[in-house]
Parts: C-alpha cells; structure tokens; sequence
C-alpha cells in the first residue's frame, strides 16, 4: 500500500486547514493507535442488529457512495436505525435523505460529536479509507464490533472485523466488501444510478423554472485544478447554444466569478445561472430535469449519476477507474497523461510542476462528440 508521510501531505492541493487536520491525524492518530491493544476478532448475528453508525468524513461524492447502500440497509431491515457521523461538507447529502438516516452527527461541531457518545451502537462501520481518526472514534464508541479498511497496520488493528481496500478498484466494489457480512444483497450493488431520492415539491420548482430542452454544465470542482479552465468552459457553453439547448451553470460561490465572465461574453438568454444559488437538492432537480450533466470529477458529477441523469464526467489528476460513472450512458473524458492519476486516497500531489496537462489539454471537442451522442439520443 502506498505510504503518505509529512512530505506528501504539505506538497498535496488542498487549504492549510486541511493539511493541518491530515497531519494531525498521521501524528497523533499513528501515536494513539500504536499505545492502544488492538481489537480481537468478534462473531456478530446480522438478525439482533438494531442501530448502526455508519463514519463517512470527505466530499459529497464519498456520501453519495454509501446512499444505495442505505437504500439496501432500509429494505432488508425496516426497523433498522441508521446513524451517520460526517462532516459539514457532506452532511446535506445524508440529511436530504431522511428518509434512510435517524440521526446525522458531525466531526466539526463539538455539540453534535459529544452528542454521539450518549448513544449505543450494535455495529459500527467506518468507510473512511486511509486515515486513523476515524477509526479510533470507532475504536472508543464501542467495544464489540467494528468494521473498517485494513490499508495501514494502524488502523487494522483497531477494528474487531478488517476489510481489503483495492486501491484502483470502482470505489463501490470496495464498499460491497465492507458491507457485505452484514447486508445481505451488497454485492448485487452494481452502481449509484437513480438512488437519491428528490421531494416532489422541489421536483415541481425545477421543472418550471428552466426548459426540458437543458444542459447543466458545472463549473466547480472541490480540487480547484480539476476544474476547466475559462477558455474552455466558454467554448463548451457555446457549442451547447449552438445545438440549440439550453445551459443550466452550476456551481458553489467559489466560481462566481467564471460564471459572470460567461455571462459577459455571452449575452443568451438561454443561459441561466444557478451558481451559488441553489441548495443540494435544488441542484440535484435541475440536473434531474436535464438532457445532461457536463462537468469534471467532482461531488455534483456522482449526484448526476445518483439521480439519473446521462453523465460526461472530465477527469484530469483524478482516477477515473475508481470514481468514474458506470453504465453505457454515462461517458468519460481524459487525455490519459502518463502523471494521471496524482491522487492517492484524498491526496492531490501533483508531479506536473502546476502545468497540469491533464486538464488544459482537453480538447472541448473530445467533450462535447459525447454530448452529441446524448443530443442524437433524444431527437
């Protein structure tokens, strides 16, 4: 398994806050785990569970990993209350689909995270893949039976019942191993499409606030050099206008700015611009009433999936193998550099010295061939 030390973590793309937080976990993380006993292997009954704790910290697209597994969970066992301890940044995909959790804990707010040691957990199973902190919370909850990925020694040691981690695997083929000894269809789990779930009420808002003949084009990205560059996005929503549809911009308030430089160039009343506008789930419904979703590696590309809607995802430093959109109506656009992919487990270290030819070599025309494909599909 690949090692990720001091070096990779100040080298990696990401805030200070976020490096701090990964330092801390290789420093004082590795410090606690290597001073606790590790956990004895222990026999569970899938049939006395009651409530489980499902640990998810990351982005939108790792918590919309796990929805069709909820789904699965809720089918087999309705009684069954799912907890979820997540982060901010996620925390709206789990609490949009209330209908599947009981209770949403966050890392990030000390009220929510001391509320979670009040309660009891029958199983605990941690889905984060690399890091220690996660699996030392499961570790202290509860003394019985924990799942979790063995991919560092630290971490296998802390948990009663330890899974194999692929790294280059289709992400949801690694859940299907964590989940399987409990859920009893999780290896019928094949991809994400159409598991979330949008209320009719907002269904209703999308489909009368723009036309059925709509692109959504997202211009963000958490990882801000997945994202394409503003040559290219106003060449995209160009050759969209072009075939006569519509352009739905998407996007948080960090591209604020790319979306008003489109705007200024390009004065179409077809345009309409949602960007930092709309919550998770309105987004969710103007992509769902969409011919398509166009948009780099990102969160919002695995909800397009999830809701349904035919996907071109744009990969650059990501891997695309693992994250990419499964199924003959999504496509996938890459130039295939030979340092692609640079991220290891959340770890963006790029080796390309910031000239990221993975991205700005993308030619639009590699993109929008795949959107014709949807646009010959529905005429």
């Amino acid at each position: 398994m690949s090692r990720i030390g001091i070096r990779e973590i100040l080298l990696s793309v990401g805030s200070p806050k976020i490096k701090i937080i990964k330092l801390l976990d290789l420093m004082v993380g590795s410090f606690i785990a290597r001073l606790v006993p590790g956990r004895k292997d222990q026999q569970r009954d899938p049939r006395f569970i009651q409530r489980i704790l499902i640990i998810r910290p990351g982005g939108m697209g790792d918590a919309v990993f796990l929805i069709p597994f909820l789904r699965s969970f809720k089918e087999h066992y309705p009684a069954l209350l799912i907890d979820v301890l997540c982060e901010k940044r996620n925390q709206e995909v789990f609490r949009s689909q209330e209908h599947l959790v009981n209770k949403v804990y966050r890392y990030d707010s000390l009220r929510s995270f001391l509320g979670l040691w009040r309660n009891k957990f029958d199983v605990i199973i941690d889905t984060e893949q690399w890091h220690i902190l996660s699996a030392l919370v499961a570790y202290f909850l509860f003394f019985k039976h924990t799942i979790g990925f063995a991919t560092r020694p630290l971490r296998a040691k802390l948990f009663t019942e330890r899974i194999g981690y692929d790294p280059e695997a289709y992400e949801l083929k690694n859940f299907q191993k964590l989940f399987q000894g409990i859920l009893p269809k999780a290896s019928q789990i094949e991809d994400i499409e159409g598991c979330f779930s949008i209320d009719a009420e907002t269904l209703t808002w999308a489909q009368n606030t723009v036309r059925p003949q709509s692109v959504s084009v997202f211009l963000g990205a958490s990882i801000a050099i997945r994202r394409l560059n503003q040559s290219q996005s106003l060449e995209l929503v160009r050759f969209i206008l072009q075939k006569n549809f519509y352009v739905i911009l998407l996007g948080g308030r960090d591209v604020l700015r790319a979306a008003a430089e489109i705007e200024k160039e390009i004065s179409d009343e077809r345009v309409k611009n949602f960007i930092g506008k709309t919550s998770l789930m309105e987004s969710a419904a103007l992509i769902k009433h969409s011919k398509a979703f166009v948009g780099p590696d990102s969160g919002l590309m695995h909800l397009a999936c999830a809701v349904g809607t035919p996907v071109v995802a744009i990969f650059g430093p990501g891997n695309f193998k693992k994250w990419g959109p499964q199924g003959s109506k999504h496509k996938v656009v890459t130039e295939n550099v030979e340092c692609s992919p640079c991220t290891r487990f959340g770890y963006t270290v790029p080796t390309c010295n910031g000239t990221y030819f993975c991205m700005g070599d993308i030619k639009i025309k590699s993109i929008t061939d795949k959107i014709s494909e949807f646009f010959s599909a529905s005429v």
